[in-house]
């Protein structure tokens, strides 16, 4: 298991246990609250290394869903974090989030 840094694992965990709807500039803000030198890509990191640990399913999950939803597409870092959680959606998730169905293809 890679070393997470203690304010990242502290984010993480928040996030994890949240209940309200946030977004993922909620996430980013917060991060940056907890570590002045942080960006909007620092937290993109956080996401995949959270998604590699396979810890923190809800957090990865609603902070590229809810960046999804905002910018219609998710930025190159995250593509790939992105479709293996998209993978696993079920299909009322996905058509809550307008995401098209699996196996579908647009013409």
């Amino acid at each position: 298991m890679a070393h997470i840094a203690q304010y990242k694992l502290k984010l993480l965990d928040e996030f994890e246990d949240r209940r309200d709807v946030w977004t993922f500039g909620d996430f980013e803000n917060r991060l940056m609250d907890l570590w002045r030198g942080a960006t909007r890509h620092d937290a993109k990191g956080i996401i995949n290394a959270a998604h590699k640990e396979r810890r923190w399913p809800r957090t990865v999950k609603r902070y590229l869903l809810t960046n999804y939803k905002v910018f219609g597409n998710v930025s190159s870092e995250l593509e790939q974090t992105f479709a293996e959680v998209v993978v696993a959606l079920s299909a009322q998730e996905r058509a809550e989030w307008g995401l098209q169905p699996v196996g579908s293809t647009v013409a």
